[in-house]
């Protein structure tokens, strides 16, 4: 009676897989709420299958979410969080109005650390534009559990009091 039951719930956790929303984002603008970036080739929308995503984020990829990830958030005010965590007594980070160049990089290597990924480093922060305004950017790098090595860049601004990270 236990393997019936077991069997049972493997297969409606394999139909409810199923039924994860993955979509094309074709070449183009890609809208992440107000906020629209062009994507130069097609990626595929993960968000309902990324675990780790805020509730204003969106999460791109082309070789599926363990090979490659783009995270795009929406403007994010105060309080809100790139990612969420599972842990209650170890939240992820939130946006504050009043974060530094610094803060901000830390906010952006704290959440990507939340995602389960160890030996988050940011380097080479550099100046960057936003929709014509002044940005940052910097590279990334981190390990997986098994020790692959994954690097990256990201860009950050605060325009009218809400942050946008790529």
């Amino acid at each position: 009676m236990k393997a019936w039951k077991i069997c049972a719930l493997a297969s409606a956790a394999v139909t409810l897989a199923g039924c994860a929303n993955i979509t094309a984002v074709p070449p183009g603008p890609f809208a992440a709420g107000e906020h629209r970036v062009t994507v130069g080739r097609t990626w595929s929308d993960v968000t309902s299958i990324s675990p780790a995503h805020g509730k204003t984020t969106h999460v791109l990829s082309v070789n599926g979410p363990l090979l490659d990830t783009l995270y795009i958030s929406e403007p994010l005010g105060a309080g809100d969080r790139l990612v969420e965590g599972s842990d209650k007594e170890h939240p992820t980070p939130a946006i504050r109005a009043d974060m530094s160049a610094n803060e901000t990089v830390e906010f952006v290597s704290d959440s990507v650390a939340a995602t389960g990924l160890q030996k988050v480093e940011t380097s080479h922060l550099r100046p960057a534009t936003f929709e014509g305004g002044r940005a940052l950017r910097f590279d990334l790098t981190a390990s997986t559990s098994n020790g692959l090595e994954i690097a990256g860049s990201a860009k950050v601004a605060t325009v009218n009091g809400k942050t946008y990270v790529i």
